[in-house]
């Protein structure tokens, strides 16, 4: 039997030797025809590389042209694995060259598109097509191109009859409330799907929630978006920052999707104690789910959700929520973040100065609701803010209750 393993290598080895090379001949012919900085790049890969797994070429403009002979490539690859082409600006003709390679390819399970921008309706529509026939990728983006909700759900529709995709990424591809509850059909009925991005998309109100609960429900899912799943329902976390870093793609941008989903998982959380939300869109559904969270979790101390879009009605969910939280200690929501204690009175201090620290609207209804137990405090300035109309008649309902209060600046609003 070793005798007989011993052969088979011998003949199996020029054999995988000469496949290879013909694969790697195929990866320089695409080099040779992009040329520049990216046919440069291939070239180096294949010469770091005996067998190229991996080729990410994101960010250098390679157009349709491009894309077309990364296609011809792959048509006879038997090796990459792994391809990056986001933000390459390829558009529909290079995505329906992609789409067809994909029928006949049977090794590519990675394939990142998004961020190109231009890809529309019928690159999707290829795209769609070629994944009935493909039974072997497993992760896909297309996130941020010029794609309909109709177009992004026939990728979702084929989907959910071939259930082989781990990984889609869906971000800003016009979705609202109807493709939204297409899509939690989808994850209802997919038990392999791990990461699901569909952020940057109109959906809020029933079918938000409708998502939500089809998400949390699901067995497979690990990550939502900007959500880890996994690790929150683990308790492994006792921080987490999702903080929007800028308006590039590399930010978080939770929204009320991922709001509703985080805002639930934070209520049955006994490890996460900091959570920081700044600059995304949770909105009034967002900041109320959270809100609801907050009545029940034990165990954070510090939250910021700060410009977020949070009106009067998040507000106030969120004030209703902490007089039953003695628990969260600091929150943010205008910027600024506000000492709970001692709004509460359970530091005590006599006097508090919150002067010219950008107060807006929102953090005046929770000051507002806090003040009117404390039974200490007797002086707040909170002069040269922005708390308006709003803010003022809540500080004043507040007072109603409050017989120690006996100084309070409110000028400059």
């Amino acid at each position: 039997l070793k005798r007989c393993s011993s052969r088979f290598k011998d003949l199996a080895a020029p054999l995988v030797a000469n496949a290879v090379s013909v694969t790697n001949e195929k990866w320089r012919d695409a080099a040779a025809k992009i040329g520049g900085r990216v046919g440069a790049k291939i070239t180096g890969a294949l010469e770091r590389n005996e067998v190229l797994k991996t080729l990410d070429i994101g960010y250098s403009n390679i157009g349709s042209k491009g894309a077309a002979a990364i296609a011809e490539a792959l048509r006879g690859n038997g090796v990459l694995t792994n391809l990056v082409l986001m933000s390459n600006n390829i558009g529909d003709e290079g995505a329906a060259a992609l789409a067809s390679a994909l029928r006949v390819n049977g090794v590519l399970t990675n394939l990142n598109l998004g961020q190109n921008y231009n890809i529309g309706d019928e690159g999707a529509k290829a795209l769609a097509s070629a994944l009935r026939v493909n039974g072997v990728l497993t992760s896909l983006d297309v996130g941020f191109n010029d794609l309909t909700e109709e177009a992004a759900l026939g990728i979702v529709r084929v989907e959910r009859q071939r259930n082989k995709l781990t990984s889609l990424a869906l971000e800003n591809c016009g979705i609202g409330p109807t493709g939204a509850a297409e899509i939690a059909e989808y994850v209802s009925g997919s038990g392999v799907l791990k990461n699901l991005d569909v952020r940057r998309n109109e959906i809020s109100g029933d079918a938000a929630q409708q998502l939500a609960t089809a998400v949390l429900a699901s067995p497979s899912l690990e990550l939502f978006g900007s959500v880890p799943l996994k690790d929150l329902r683990e308790n492994t976390l006792d921080k987490l920052d999702l903080r929007q870093k800028g308006l590039s793609r590399c930010g978080k941008s939770v929204g009320v999707p991922e709001a509703l989903v985080l805002a639930k998982l934070v209520e049955g959380s006994v490890v996460l104690a900091t959570l920081n939300l700044r600059f995304n869109t949770i909105g009034d559904e967002g900041a109320a789910a959270i809100g609801k969270a907050l009545e029940v979790n034990a165990v954070m101390i510090t939250l910021d959700i700060s410009d977020n879009d949070i009106g009067d009605e998040g507000a106030k969910a969120l004030a209703s929520a902490l007089r039953v939280n003695a628990v969260l200690a600091k929150l943010n929501l205008d910027g600024h973040e506000l000492d709970l204690p001692k709004l509460r009175g359970t530091d005590p201090v006599a006097s508090l100065d919150l002067s010219c620290k950008r107060l807006g609207p929102a953090s005046a209804i929770v000051i507002a609701s806090l003040i009117a137990g404390n039974a200490v405090m007797t002086t707040l300035n909170l002069g040269v803010n922005y708390i308006r109309a709003e803010g003022a008649a809540a500080i004043s309902e507040a007072l109603r209750g409050n017989e120690v209060l006996t100084e309070l600046d409110l000028s400059y609003n």
